[in-house]
């Protein structure tokens, strides 16, 4: 069974994410509104991938994943964004993420993501 982070601001979204990873047989082990509770949640738990939103107070998904990345280099690390930049994108790989998924998403490209992220690096 894998286990997920979820960090995302607003709780619909976290409670749909983790809706559709559960429904896939996966244990959310956290959930978290903003990037601090984020890297607290990942350093107490370990999980086996973090779903990250960017925009967020306090600190943002892009300097959670640094912090992260800094902490855990083998952080397997799946971005779940509304911005469409692909400046945003880049900077996101460029930082360590392992993917990258546009919201609205639809359920299979998310778990296709989930998958792939898991699979390649392991």
């Amino acid at each position: 069974m894998v286990k997920i982070l979820i960090v995302d601001d607003t709780l619909f979204m976290r409670t749909m994410l983790k809706a559709i990873v559960s429904d896939e047989g996966h244990e959310v082990i956290g959930m978290a509104e903003d990037g601090y509770q984020g890297v607290f949640e990942y350093t107490q738990n370990r999980p086996d991938i973090v779903l990250l939103d960017i925009l967020m107070p306090k600190m943002d998904g892009i300097m959670a994943l640094k912090t992260l990345m800094a902490y855990d280099p083998r952080a397997r690390i799946l971005m779940v964004s509304a911005i469409q930049s692909v400046k945003m994108i880049k900077l996101a790989i460029s930082c360590g993420a392992k993917g990258y998924v546009l919201k609205p998403f639809q359920r299979p490209q998310l778990m296709q993501e989930v998958n792939r992220v898991l699979e390649q690096f392991p």
